[in-house]
């Protein structure tokens, strides 16, 4: 099985570094982006498998990334989250193919709950790794 991957694109240094650890205690392999743009170089060179978008960076538009992403790559899963929950955007983000829609703050287990309906992360302990003879 093929460890599950997941893009952090989160503005809050804390919650990106929370949402790391907690990601990584599951198995999953991880990257964290503390800005848009990094996100977009990191996404082209991994595609992960879910990418967590944090739509409260100011600057270029958040939900012209997910269109490119998802065209990219289609089975990604783009869950969007915001301080803010306008109904209106929420309706935005899913348009644009976003998965699902979290108002900040959430809890941790129904984030997880969410995911791992279709993509179960790879138990730490059986996680493959590689190491030079």
């Amino acid at each position: 099985m093929k460890t599950a991957s997941v893009m952090i694109v989160e503005k809050s240094t804390d919650l990106r570094n929370t949402l790391r650890h907690a990601f990584e205690d599951r198995g999953y392999l991880t990257w964290t982006c503390p800005a848009l743009e990094i996100a977009v170089s990191i996404f082209a060179a991994v595609q992960p498998h879910v990418v967590l978008l944090d739509l409260d960076f100011e600057g270029p538009n958040s939900m012209h990334l997910i269109e490119i992403w998802k065209k990219t790559a289609p089975n990604t899963r783009i869950i969007v989250e915001s301080t803010m929950a306008d109904a209106g955007r929420m309706q935005e983000a899913m348009r644009h193919g976003a998965h699902a829609f979290l108002v900040k703050p959430y809890q941790l287990a129904p984030l997880f709950n969410l995911l791992e309906e279709d993509i179960p992360p790879m138990p730490p302990e059986h996680t493959v790794r590689k190491t030079a003879a």
